[in-house]
């Protein structure tokens, strides 16, 4: 439910297709909208796409659901789904509930990105194996099963709309890292800032008292976690960054944590 042009749904559609999947894929958009990505799909044979808006019996007799991040919760197909007790999914999700990993997930209004990268460019340059995805352009969260082992870690960017698939599947990442919380999507959230917050605290809501949530100091006193909070000191001032701002300074501060925690020592970082 939900191709789109970013790449991350045909990334998915393409690992499901590979893996023999039956499927249909369903959009508002039209065909003519949607060709940058029916072009990268159209070797394969087991797609069916109903295009220019969804159909109710599409949400029958399935196995299994995958809805994109901007599918409205209220939405009367779902609804449909799980009358008829199909399984519905977010694909990133649905990825950290499979994989045997270390999970990282970055969540907060501003500083997502940076941070997410910052960390990746840590471990990366560490010589982990490490794997970046979540809210990340042309990535596919869900393709990433065919390269992880046990053993690794994955670094996901998580908006509050991929969050929602983690409360549903009442799961957090192992480590959490929460960068601030400002007013944003109030559109989506018709101005509910406490809708917006439930969302993104499923980054720690199910964490247990083995888990960490990292968090920026401005939002630290709103995280309850059954994990052990930290709240990051200012990173050294004799540490040099090419990235300007003491908002970015924070936001390294919590990369360097989450390394830390993953077995990084100073001097490596």
């Amino acid at each position: 439910m939900g191709l789109g042009l970013l790449g991350r749904a045909v990334g998915d559609i393409k690992f499901l297709a590979e893996c023999g999947a039956r499927l249909i894929v369903t959009d508002l958009k039209t065909k003519e909208e949607l060709k940058p990505s029916l072009v990268k799909l159209k070797k394969f044979k087991n797609i069916v796409y109903h295009l220019g808006g969804h159909q109710l019996k599409d949400f029958q007799n399935r196995d299994l659901i995958i809805k994109g991040a901007s599918a409205p919760s209220d939405s009367p197909f779902l609804a449909e789904a799980k009358k008829n007790k199909i399984r519905v999914e977010m694909s990133t999700a649905l990825f950290a509930r499979l994989a045997p990993i270390t999970l990282v997930g970055v969540t907060g209004t501003r500083g997502k990105s940076t941070t997410t990268l910052l960390l990746y460019h840590l471990l990366k340059n560490a010589r982990c194996r490490v794997h970046l995805g979540g809210n990340v352009k042309g990535i596919s969260t869900l393709a990433l099963l065919r390269k992880v082992k046990p053993g690794d870690a994955a670094i996901l960017e998580l908006d509050s709309w991929q969050l929602q698939g983690f409360g549903e599947a009442k799961i957090s990442p192992h480590i959490a890292i929460f960068t601030n919380f400002l007013p944003d999507h109030l559109n989506y959230y018709k101005g509910n800032m406490d809708r917006y917050f439930s969302d993104k605290a499923n980054i720690f809501r199910f964490q247990n008292e083995n888990d960490f949530t990292i968090a920026g100091r401005s939002i630290a006193k709103k995280i309850k976690t059954r994990g052990k909070k930290i709240i990051p000191k200012p990173l050294p001032k004799s540490w040099s960054m090419k990235i300007p701002g003491e908002h970015n300074r924070e936001n390294a501060s919590l990369a360097v944590a989450a390394a830390k925690l993953i077995g990084l020592n100073e001097k490596i970082i």
